[in-house]
């Protein structure tokens, strides 16, 4: 047995199931992005908690690593490998603001 993270099952029926296939296939179709279904979950629980209010959802660029903070007005810039997924989560690295935002870097 390997020492890697366990997956655990998640209790879904067949219609909600059929609606998490058709949402990951136009998310793929969308983004260009194949990926694996706990990166596609991740990515659409923090776009949701950042379109809910509860994180602060902010546009970001593939080509631009700079990101402004709506709550604080600091500008900052963010370091991220070449397969980071379409939405991050991250603090405001202004110690007095440290706001939780969600950075979209997929088309507005």
């Amino acid at each position: 047995m390997g020492n890697g993270p366990k997956q655990k099952s998640i209790g879904v029926t067949s219609k909600e199931k059929e609606k998490l296939d058709r949402a990951k296939h136009l998310y793929e179709h969308h983004t260009g992005e194949r990926t694996d279904w706990g990166r596609f979950l991740g990515v659409l629980a923090i776009l949701g908690l950042g379109t809910l209010g509860i994180y602060k959802l902010v546009q970001g660029s593939r080509k631009d690593p700079r990101v402004l903070c709506p709550a604080c007005g600091e500008q900052f810039l963010m370091a991220y490998p070449d397969d980071f997924p379409t939405a991050v989560y991250i603090r405001c690295p202004n110690p007095e603001c440290a706001v939780e935002l969600v950075v979209n870097f997929g088309e507005p």
